[in-house]
């Protein structure tokens, strides 16, 4: 059977092309922002690139065959999973040899995520973590900015991983010791316990949790535009440049739970907000809401999509009774105010004091008003898919039918017109919507599923998925490949320095951890040049210093040790790998009066200050290891 297509869906899709072929190009930095914020244009190498554009095709061609061959939905979500999964990794890899090492810079980060350098920071012993607004000022200052807007919740859970973490030791070793390379110079960092290290995979693997996002949207989709569609909708989810380009963000996980209240509100509108299972239904719809603000407050707009839906399903044409819709907000109300009020009866605080602070810091980032109306829509409709803003669009046409019906899909699109149309006005957004507003973004494609419906000219409607999908598949590519979207201010480690050089043979092992391999030294204007190669037995967890003391030929020993940390902390030992040797120079100033003769030199192996520097112990001796001797003039 020949395509065909309606001319409209042609030529979005064809406008799809060139706006990617813009994009690519830079036709215009306006595309990218404007007015106090633009995304930068950094093309990404056409190797990576065309690796990226291979696994958007396979992708397709994997889907189309699903949606021709398959009848169950099973494999359907569990493809749209994985291609939801792998993408963010595969854009990542567009711009970094290191895609685990990325993963976690990202999430370690202040800057880029900010919730779990805020739970390694944050005092949990005392008291101080109770008065939140001090602590987001407090954040604010350290530079943690996402963390310094938000609630306790993202903080909290972080610390409730690594709480879970210290009880399985073995395991989070494990984690540990796999991270610890890619920061093991940052003494910021160094100075978390091994647990708070290791939970911070649980923001590495966001990208698995974003992609559960699937299973909600394809039941809410089946609910509302039906099991055909559906099946549309969930395969476009690994096709949304947003949730592709801003992983590890915890923005991707957001949309899961926005679906999550949202179907937990449609199960509460069937039974009736006066049944009892209708009310539990909606109570736990306003908990799931109350949870997602109690993370991040950018998703208080959530609230006025399911308000506007509500609204729009209770209301009967020519009566005018908000009776019922109040009813459904009653009992949502209920559910939103659980989380704030556990947390205020354990602490004392108050959303509204929560709520004022991040206020105050958010409006500090100006905005000029009128220009944004339009950027905001134009950074989130991107980051969506245009074309599927344009089905949106569609549907919402059919929504003075649908308020007679109660035509789920329909209903869908206007309600989120509302809400964005709100949100918008409001002023509230300051830049970055295509992330912010990720949690509409889902609905989008729901509505997008039933505007296909109305215009697709063959009757399963997979053909026209199919070029509504490839012009998606085309705007991600650009976008991934000409936007550098996401990134982190932590610099990687530094490189291996190598052997010293040494000439003398060494074989002292201090801690069952450094094995000192060789040494040798050197008289210098008045100083001696210590020479020190090692060879690690693992990779140590702790930044070492070495101490070495000098001995008179009589054997009075210098004034004092001199205590340092190798390479002047540029490459602590927490940089040295397994098994290689790692060589180390160090000045040791001779007194004033040195005696001519035969020196020694005293060395040994220091734990942090936190240890109060106790030295390690030397396997078949005490403390420490004599060197020498070293003949001084």
């Amino acid at each position: 059977m020949p395509f065909r297509f309606s001319r409209p869906l042609l030529l979005l899709s064809l406008g799809s092309v060139w706006l990617a072929l813009a994009l690519a190009l830079d036709v215009s930095p306006w595309l990218r922002g404007g007015y106090g914020w633009r995304w930068p244009y950094e093309p990404a190498p056409a190797a990576r690139a065309l690796l990226l554009a291979a696994a958007l095709a396979a992708y397709l061609a994997g889907a189309w065959l699903l949606l021709r061959r398959s009848r169950r939905a099973t494999p359907i979500v569990v493809w749209s999973m994985a291609g939801a999964a792998i993408m963010p990794l595969l854009v990542i890899a567009l711009r970094h040899d290191n895609v685990a090492y990325e993963l976690f810079v990202r999430t370690a980060s202040p800057m880029t995520t900010g919730p779990h350098m805020a739970a390694a920071t944050i005092d949990w012993q005392g008291d101080a973590w109770h008065d939140w607004p001090a602590v987001m000022r407090d954040l604010h200052e350290r530079g943690n900015r996402h963390a310094a807007l938000s609630p306790p919740g993202l903080p909290l859970w972080n610390r409730a991983v690594t709480l879970a973490l210290e009880r399985v030791p073995a395991v989070t070793r494990a984690l540990h010791r796999a991270l610890l390379p890619y920061q093991c110079h940052n003494f910021n960092l160094l100075s978390y316990t091994p647990a708070e290290w290791a939970s911070a995979w649980f923001g590495m693997l966001m990208p698995l949790w974003a992609a559960l996002a699937v299973f909600p949207l394809y039941g809410v989709a089946r609910r509302l535009v039906g099991t055909p569609a559906a099946r549309q909708v969930a395969l476009w989810w690994a096709l949304v440049p947003a949730v592709t380009m801003f992983a590890p963000s915890w923005n991707t996980l957001y949309p899961l739970l926005s679906l999550v209240a949202f179907g937990l509100l449609l199960r509460g509108l069937a039974h009736g907000a006066g049944s009892g299972r209708g009310a539990v239904a909606l109570i736990a719809a306003g908990a799931v809401c109350g949870l997602l603000i109690f993370a991040n407050l950018s998703t208080v707009p959530l609230l006025a999509l399911l308000g506007f839906y509500a609204l729009l399903y209770t209301l009967r044409p020519g009566r005018l009774d908000l009776r019922p819709a109040l009813g459904v907000g009653v009992w949502v109300g209920v559910g939103l105010a659980l989380p704030w009020l556990l947390y205020g009866l354990f602490t004392g605080q108050t959303p509204w004091g929560i709520m004022q602070a991040a206020m105050s810091l958010h409006l500090e980032l100006e905005r000029a008003y009128a220009p944004w109306l339009a950027l905001h829509l134009w950074e989130w409709a991107l980051f969506s898919g245009l074309t599927l803003i344009a089905l949106w669009l569609v549907a919402v046409t059919g929504g003075a039918r649908a308020m007679r019906s109660r035509e789920g899909g329909a209903l869908l699109a206007l309600a989120l017109l509302g809400a964005l149309v709100a949100v918008d006005l409001s002023g509230l957004a300051r830049g970055e919507t295509g992330r912010v507003w990720l949690f509409f973004t889902p609905f989008v494609l729901i509505a997008a599923g039933d505007g296909l419906r109305r215009i697709a000219r063959d009757k399963s409607g997979q053909r026209a998925w199919l070029v509504v999908s490839m012009g998606q598949a085309i705007l991600t590519l650009a976008l991934a490949t000409s936007w550098n979207v996401i990134g982190a201010e932590l610099t990687p480690p530094p490189a291996a320095p190598g052997s010293a050089g040494t000439t003398r043979p060494a074989d002292a092992l201090f801690g069952g951890v450094l094995r000192l391999r060789g040494w040798d030294a050197t008289v210098e204007s008045g100083q001696v040049v210590l020479r020190l190669d090692w060879q690690p037995v693992e990779r140590p967890v702790q930044a070492y210093f070495f101490s070495a003391l000098l001995v008179a030929p009589d054997g009075t020993p210098a004034a004092a040790a001199t205590v340092w940390q190798p390479h002047e902390t540029r490459i602590p030992t927490t940089c040295w790998a397994a098994g290689v040797v790692t060589g180390d120079t160090v000045r040791l100033p001779l007194p004033p009066d040195a005696v001519p003769g035969e020196w020694w030199i005293s060395l040994a192996v220091l734990r942090d200050a936190a240890h109060a520097y106790q030295p390690l112990p030397v396997t078949g001796g005490d403390h420490q290891v004599g060197l020498g001797p070293i003949s001084v003039p």
